[in-house]
């Protein structure tokens, strides 16, 4: 039920609730919880699903007895990660009470909407239909009703253009300075905050390329016609409050969820060594023959993985490299993939590839710094990918497809560190189709699609898995241990949806999420 069970996010988390009454918690004090709150949910469980089912993570069979299971076999049911659904309306909730101050605090009120906007496409993308007009109400609306999906699309497009018109009204005058304190994003940046509205409008537009409801071409028509002149983020959209190892808490949700230790220093199993790489995605990061990069390597990978050795059926293993589980692979299977007999040496965590990077690896728990880095909302190669696809579909006052890709390919190289490798891979791209600018313009497509996975792996996998519905790129294959023919189209409703709001809820069942038909988002038909 969105609604009753929301109530508790009426307060910011630095408030005690049985010493502030609601009304006295203003603004400046809820925003850093409202933010930091939703970002938990992007960075993960959102991000885990994503990077399960674009085949970049796969489960740890050489730790776990059944890991990643329903990732891997696609058993969807009403209890799967349905927290996704609940958690960010919970989320989302927070940004609303500060809505409902106001043009009293009309910076505080721009930053919720395009927040609101940017998170709740995601909750749309993910599920469909979803209550709107009547949700974030609690105790008024126990059991909102759910919106079209388009109508939801068009009620979020308009509070990012109501955002972008109160920031043109009070962006600079200092009776509505937002504190920096109070925002852990831009520090009350508002020309900062307009530039990245536009980019979410922009991601609204690109989301709406394939579908063919009149009513989104007509509002992607609109935001295209808005954005004329509009600028864009140029640099990573980071959150960071002050994260910290004091608590697991205070940690950056990233690195709580997937990082290898907790903050107490001990390893974290049921996080960090619970998926390795999948076998895909090492192979198509280091130019395997069997992958469409074939005969490129990918210096991005030492950042996104760690190396092993290979799997030889000793215990020293064997040459050093990148290594990942099929998905869907028991320990059984791979050793018969590897051309070994079930009854040979188990493979070991020293076989495989898992998380690289500081915001997840370190040596030793004395070393780490995942826990305190930066967040990230949404990386600048994501606006250049943007801007790139929208000027090969034409959209009017786009240009320079192809120097926005090339930029979007840049910006994730120096994201990983690797910012003077980026040219030299470009190059050898250059005659790639489905991987570098080459080739018909559904290629390109591909190609951008392509990278913009790989400048997300690990960090944003729920985008990837958007756009790969959306588009049917970049190549995903399905696990080895599924029965079904494609990935499912939406998630299912939450069990306590069914429950709490049964008059409202749509009835959607487990095969009506491997076909297209009424339930199925807007946007992928």
């Amino acid at each position: 039920m969105v609604g009753a069970a929301l109530v508790s996010c009426r307060l910011d988390d630095n408030l005690d609730p049985n010493k502030v009454l609601t009304d006295q918690v203003k603004p400046n004090l809820r925003l850093s919880g409202a933010s930091t709150t939703a970002y938990a949910v992007q960075a993960g469980n959102m991000n885990a699903l994503g990077n399960a089912w674009t085949n970049t993570w796969s489960g740890n069979f050489a730790q776990f007895g059944n890991p990643f299971t329903t990732e891997s076999n696609l058993e969807i049911t009403t209890t799967y990660r349905q927290a996704i659904f609940m958690d960010m309306y919970r989320a989302v909730t927070r940004f609303q009470r500060i809505i409902d101050f106001g043009n009293d605090y009309a910076n505080y009120v721009a930053i919720s909407k395009i927040q609101k906007a940017y998170y709740m496409q995601y909750i749309v993308d993910l599920y469909g239909s979803v209550p709107y007009t009547e949700a974030f109400q609690e105790l008024e609306v126990p059991t909102p009703k759910y919106d079209s999906d388009v109508n939801v699309y068009k009620g979020l497009v308009s509070e990012l253009l109501d955002a972008r018109k109160l920031i043109d009204q009070y962006g600079t005058n200092p009776t509505q300075t937002v504190e920096s304190a109070a925002d852990p994003i831009f520090k009350g940046n508002m020309a900062k905050w307009k530039s990245f509205a536009n980019t979410v409008l922009l991601k609204f537009a690109v989301r709406l390329a394939n579908t063919s409801n009149a009513d989104g071409i007509a509002l992607r028509n609109q935001i295209i016609s808005e954005l004329a002149g509009a600028t864009y983020i140029t640099a990573d959209v980071a959150i960071n409050p002050g994260y910290s190892n004091a608590s697991p808490d205070s940690q950056n949700p990233l690195y709580f969820n997937f990082g290898k230790y907790t903050n107490t220093g001990a390893t974290n199993t049921n996080g960090y060594y619970l998926m390795t790489a999948s076998d895909h995605a090492v192979k198509v990061l280091t130019g395997d023959a069997s992958k469409i990069t074939s005969g490129i390597s990918d210096a991005r990978v030492s950042f996104l993985f760690t190396s092993g050795k290979m799997y030889n059926n000793t215990s020293a293993g064997g040459a050093a490299g990148y290594y990942g589980y099929p998905q869907g692979m028991s320990n059984d299977d791979y050793k018969v993939h590897m051309g070994y007999t079930v009854n040979a040496l188990k493979p070991s965590l020293a076989n495989f590839s898992f998380l690289a990077g500081p915001s997840f690896y370190s040596a030793n728990a004395a070393t780490a710094t995942g826990q305190s880095k930066d967040g990230y909302l949404m990386m600048l190669s994501e606006s250049e990918f943007l801007q790139s696809e929208a000027a090969l579909r034409g959209y009017n006052g786009f240009s320079a497809a192809q120097a926005h890709f090339e930029a979007g390919v840049n910006a994730s190289y120096t994201f990983d560190g690797k910012a003077s490798d980026g040219a030299a891979y470009i190059t050898s791209i250059a005659a790639k189709s489905k991987v570098g600018w080459a080739g018909s313009n559904d290629d390109k497509i591909a190609a951008i699609q392509y990278q913009r996975w790989v400048a997300l792996i690990n960090y944003n996998g729920a985008e990837s898995y958007i756009n790969y519905l959306r588009t049917g790129y970049p190549e995903t294959p399905l696990a080895t241990t599924t029965v079904r023919t494609n990935k499912p189209w939406r998630l299912l409703y939450p069990a306590s949806e069914y429950s709490n709001n049964s008059a409202n809820v749509p009835v959607v069942s487990q095969a009506d999420i491997f076909v297209k038909n009424n339930f199925t988002p807007f946007i992928y038909k």
